[in-house]
């Protein structure tokens, strides 16, 4: 594996796997095409073109048959704590030193790996410490990949504390934007609300199709074509959100200078143009900032920002002046609420409104913020928790 800078890196590929899931107990050794869901994974990541492929395990000795399978396999496996997966790879790391540690899970057996390539030929050209294919994701979900410096994975481990930090592995890593260098990696389908990962009896069904149509070797834009996309589209308000695209960037502009936004911001000056031109690349970029298009009826109304630092996202939202009055700021904010209830990126977040903007503090609160004493006394501070 060549860095971008011209010289070698060391790979190596971690597949966590276990027998003990709550909602689908032994899913990685149920059947797919007549092999375990885990030995297909392994097949289709068989060539992957990384140093090493390891199974991380826990100690526990249902997870026998996974150490089993994956040494049947040709794989080979690392043991350790149940619980605190992140001391697992850790360990992975000690038995086979690398530079660049790719993380992959084994609920995800449709994993692709010309994709699992990008993203690491992505993250190498950033010269990143962490990127993945989630943030914002453009790719199923079942596709996940992430990628990090081993270097910036032991950093993380030494300051870890939260269990979500330790059960997921790598929050730690994309909570701290102003810490570490985070990049991802895109998919010009958009297909994230696509569900390939397989949490469910029903997930498992969902699969089984899609390999039995397809094959075990399709790729995923084989499967897409193939199978055609299953996602819901607008809930029952109409709302429906989208990462923001370069081509969104006058729309963005105009948003920013509404006169009532000018009026209630904290700078009551408009944005500069050429300052909107350089920030807005590099917001729809970054993990560390998500910038959500909300559609009404498939017509853009608005937009969510989110600037994320030590795990809390700092909210900003303007709503298109000729859809006012219709509560779809509230509406953009509930939505917002729900898909974030179970975002291990994000553990809770912050808003600063003008005190005398009214209309968007009952927003906010509506959505479940709660108004707390602030700094400064000329906006109100609101805080929603996870």
């Amino acid at each position: 594996m060549t860095q971008g800078s011209g010289s070698q890196s060391s790979s190596l590929c971690v597949i966590q796997a276990r027998m003990g899931s709550s909602r689908l107990p032994g899913k990685v050794l149920q059947p797919i095409d007549g092999i375990p869901m885990l030995a297909l994974m392994l097949h289709r990541v068989s060539d992957l073109r990384v140093d090493r492929v390891v199974v991380a395990t826990s100690n526990l000795e249902r997870d026998d048959p996974i150490e089993a399978l994956a040494l049947g396999c040709g794989v080979a496996v690392v043991r350790g704590s149940e619980t605190d997966v992140l001391q697992r790879y850790l360990e992975a790391l000690d038995a086979y030193p690398s530079d660049v540690l790719v993380r992959l899970t084994a609920d995800c057996p449709l994993t692709d790996p010309r994709i699992v390539e990008a993203v690491v030929e992505t993250h190498l050209a950033q010269g990143a410490d962490y990127t993945s294919n989630v943030f914002p994701r453009s790719f199923p979900k079942g596709l996940d990949v992430e990628v990090m410096r081993s270097s910036a994975l032991r950093n993380a481990a030494l300051f870890a504390v939260d269990p979500a930090e330790r059960e997921h592995v790598t929050p730690y890593l994309y909570r701290h934007p102003e810490l570490f260098r985070l990049a991802n990696h895109d998919s010009t389908l958009d297909a994230g609300a696509e569900h390939w990962t397989v949490d469910t009896l029903e997930d498992l069904d969902a699969v089984r199709t899609i390999v039995g149509v397809c094959g075990r070797d399709a790729s995923w834009t084989e499967m897409l074509e193939i199978v055609g996309r299953s996602h819901a589209g607008a809930q029952s308000d109409g709302i429906t959100f989208r990462c923001a695209r370069s081509d969104d960037s006058a729309r963005v502009l105009n948003w920013r200078n509404d006169p009532d936004a000018v009026r209630w911001s904290e700078t009551h000056h408009p944005v500069d143009i050429d300052c909107h031109n350089q920030w807005f690349p590099g917001v729809i970029q970054n993990p560390g900032h998500r910038l959500l298009i909300a559609q009404f009826d498939g017509e853009p109304v608005g937009y969510l920002r989110l600037d994320i630092a030590d795990g809390s996202g700092r909210v900003s939202i303007a709503v298109d002046s000729q859809h006012r009055g219709q509560g779809l700021g509230t509406s953009m904010l509930q939505r917002l609420v729900a898909e974030l209830a179970h975002d291990v990126q994000i553990r809770d977040l912050t808003a600063l409104v003008h005190r005398d903007n009214a209309s968007s503090i009952r927003a906010f609160q509506r959505a479940g913020f709660q108004r707390v004493d602030g700094p400064r006394c000329d906006f109100a501070n609101l805080i929603w928790n996870s």
